[in-house]
């Protein structure tokens, strides 16, 4: 029957036949790119949601990091100058104990040093001072007294006493100005340690600024 047709049939239906194939097959590829086309459209909305989500939650966090750092900055600087201000009334009053702890000593040195000078100047007069001549006792009209037994020990001589007593206050004196320098001395050194851990205790202080600012 195939061959009973002209030639040019023949030749239109193998065309048509491979157009209707091509047709059915762009058809079908037609078919599949739209729907890549919807799955890739669906794909990129929940892609730019997403997008947007993140950037919302970017720019929340950028928020609270910037006023977390904002109140950590002052913090630090309300810390800082409370540290100046307890440090300036440190340095205030180590200086006026000191002033007053050298006034006291120079008045002690000089309370002291008048003492010790009216001491050795008492000392130094006292083997010199003569006593008084005494009138002849009237030995002829009066009876002699009886004599002192012999079991009880002579006393002391009054200035053997005087300069015993005397020598006591020189010491005295003395180990009262050795224990004001002792005390002057122990000042200085707690003021001088008090003005060395003040710079150190700053610098711990400002370290979590610098965290801040690293971060």
């Amino acid at each position: 029957m195939n061959s009973e047709l002209p030639q040019d049939v023949l030749v239109l239906l193998i065309g048509l036949s491979i157009a209707t194939g091509l047709f059915l097959l762009s058809l079908v590829r037609t078919f599949r790119l739209l729907r890549d086309n919807h799955r890739m459209e669906v794909e990129i909305a929940r892609m730019e949601k997403q997008s947007v989500l993140q950037q919302l939650e970017v720019t929340s966090v950028h928020h609270d990091a910037m006023s977390w750092r904002a109140k950590t900055q002052r913090q630090f600087d309300a810390l800082r100058s409370e540290l100046s201000h307890r440090l300036q009334q440190v340095d205030q009053g180590g200086a006026n104990a000191l002033k007053e702890m050298d006034a006291v000593h120079q008045q002690t040195l000089a309370v002291a040093m008048a003492k010790i000078s009216e001491l050795e100047a008492a000392l130094a007069a006292q083997p010199k001072a003569a006593a008084p001549a005494l009138p002849p006792p009237f030995t002829a009209a009066l009876p002699k007294p009886p004599p002192a037994p012999a079991s009880l020990p002579p006393l002391p001589a009054m200035d053997t006493l005087r300069i015993q007593s005397l020598e006591s206050e020189l010491a005295a004196a003395k180990a009262e100005i050795a224990s004001a320098k002792q005390q002057n001395s122990a000042l200085q050194r707690a003021l001088l340690l008090a003005r060395r851990r003040t710079p150190v205790t700053a610098m711990r202080k400002s370290s979590p600024r610098g965290a801040v600012r690293s971060a």
